[in-house]
């Protein structure tokens, strides 16, 4: 594996990633409706896999990354809110300016 390139090995991951999304969707193709229930249960699930995703993955490291550069006061942890909280802000307004319909 040492000898791959990165690119190759960049490459790689993204289709393996995406072939396990098309597999994880097969499912979905070969099933009926489901029922409120289970389509709750299904959304909860997944708002909580991309919590912790972006805990572990990008909220953890900006802390890290921010302590590096200025220190362990308080600076690193009021950048990281203020990033989570513009990220809010923009989906807000994303959510506002961009037309879209919520089915009922």
């Amino acid at each position: 594996m040492e000898e791959v390139s990165p690119v190759t090995m960049g490459v790689l991951a993204s289709l393996a990633a995406g072939l396990m999304t098309a597999v994880g969707a097969l499912p979905v193709l070969f099933t009926k409706t489901p029922n409120r229930g289970v389509r709750d249960l299904a959304l909860g699930f997944a708002a909580g896999v991309m919590l912790a995703a972006s805990f572990f993955s990008l909220i953890i490291p900006s802390l890290e990354a921010s302590e590096l550069r200025y220190g362990g006061s308080v600076v690193p942890a009021a950048i990281a809110c203020a990033a989570i909280l513009l990220g809010i802000g923009m989906v807000a307004l994303l959510n506002e300016l961009l037309p879209h319909e919520h089915f009922e």
